[in-house]
């Protein structure tokens, strides 16, 4: 079995959503041991539970926990941070760690005592600080489009945080020293809009929802209702795919127009729209793959996971559950295709406090001492 890119370091996964928790499961998957430090299930995270995931039970949790691909490969000890004890069983757990990771508001973690020395949102609050929100939607005029939690939680918390992570990681082995990672979800959005503020800056452009050529604006780069009822993306921004595009379509006339003002932009628009209905997805996607032209269907989430090359990359992944009725789930594959230390998903999530118990008693803590310890409401098993 080959060895896994981050095996033999340990993250302490502090966080409650998923910025942080993306985050820990990309180390996870690439081998890191993440033990996930919980609150344990009183009533207040149950009624928050019931609200974000559906959970009843404790079967409910279970199931949960095992699809949930931001739980996989880690495993979970539950602790009451408000008692000196669980302070003390999570300092003893971070002098160990090379990485903890929280996703708190500023300030919480200090007033604990668990800091890195001793404003709150969403995705949808982060995205419109950035400007990023503003600029998805079909027209200037009409509403923004709300991107689902994609582009702050998952790609500037999230994936921004495993990255920062790891450049840390690699720091220390030059300097011997460890250090503070600290990651903003509306800047991490800011850095991806990159590209686009070049050109704002550089050229004094003023981008606009449903203006750009990458956002809606043009209808060489576009969705494309088809007769079925179903979606067909155009990107045919290169001039030689644009006139491949033509061609295949039987109109040449409109390869001189791509770059068209937008009266003629909003006419081949709707030329397009019209020679799209005549066809089935399936029918356009067959005339066009060969043709020289970026496309592709727009699939509904059930397409994407059995698609041959989803498949054939292992971008789905099946894990044997005992503790599920199907006796096993489906979850995402891994997108870091590692030639010599691929990354794994080993075993899927486990509920809350899970592993309290193992854990406390790799720590030092004896059975009797662990007994005391869930007793009083310290730490919580699963």
């Amino acid at each position: 079995m080959p060895m896994l890119a981050l095996e033999g370091i340990k993250v302490l996964d502090f966080c409650r959503n998923a910025p942080g928790m993306f985050a820990t499961m990309i180390l996870a998957d690439l081998g890191a041991e993440v033990l996930m430090v919980e609150r344990p299930m009183d009533e207040t995270r149950a009624a928050y539970e019931r609200i974000v995931a559906g959970i009843e039970t404790p079967e409910d949790e279970r199931r949960h926990a095992s699809f949930s691909a931001l739980q996989r490969n880690k495993r979970s000890i539950a602790l009451n941070l408000k008692e000196p004890e669980a302070l003390e069983v999570f300092r003893r757990l971070a002098a160990d760690a090379d990485v903890v990771v929280e996703g708190f508001r500023p300030g919480v973690v200090d007033r604990l005592g668990v800091g890195y020395e001793q404003m709150a949102g969403h995705d949808i609050n982060y995205i419109s600080f950035a400007g990023a929100l503003g600029l998805i939607g079909d027209s200037p005029d009409g509403k923004p489009v709300i991107p689902l939690n994609l582009v702050a939680d998952y790609a500037g918390g999230g994936l921004c945080g495993a990255v920062g992570i790891l450049a840390a990681l690699m720091a220390r082995e030059k300097t011997g020293r460890g250090q503070y990672v600290d990651i903003a979800m509306t800047e991490g959005v800011l850095y991806m809009l990159c590209g686009l503020i070049a050109d704002a800056l550089s050229q004094g452009y003023r981008a606009t929802r449903g203006g750009n050529r990458l956002n809606g604006g043009s209808p060489f780069y576009n969705v494309y209702r088809t007769s079925d009822g179903k979606y067909f993306s155009i990107a045919a921004i290169e001039p030689w795919f644009w006139e491949n595009l033509c061609r295949a379509i039987g109109r040449e006339d409109l390869i001189p127009h791509q770059s068209a003002g937008e009266e003629k932009r909003a006419e081949i628009a709707s030329t397009l729209e019209a020679i799209f209905l005549t066809r089935t997805r399936e029918e356009w996607f067959e005339a066009l793959r060969d043709a020289n032209i970026s496309v592709g269907k727009v699939y509904d989430l059930e397409e994407a996971l059995t698609d041959p090359q989803a498949l054939a990359r292992g971008m789905v992944v099946e894990l044997e559950t005992p503790g599920v009725p199907e006796g096993k789930v489906t979850q995402p594959g891994i997108p870091f295709h590692l030639s010599d230390t691929p990354g794994e998903v080993r075993h899927p999530g486990g509920v809350t406090g899970q592993h309290t118990a193992e854990v406390l008693a790799s720590l030092g803590y004896t059975s009797i001492q662990i007994d005391g310890l869930l007793a009083r409401g310290v730490a919580a098993g699963g």
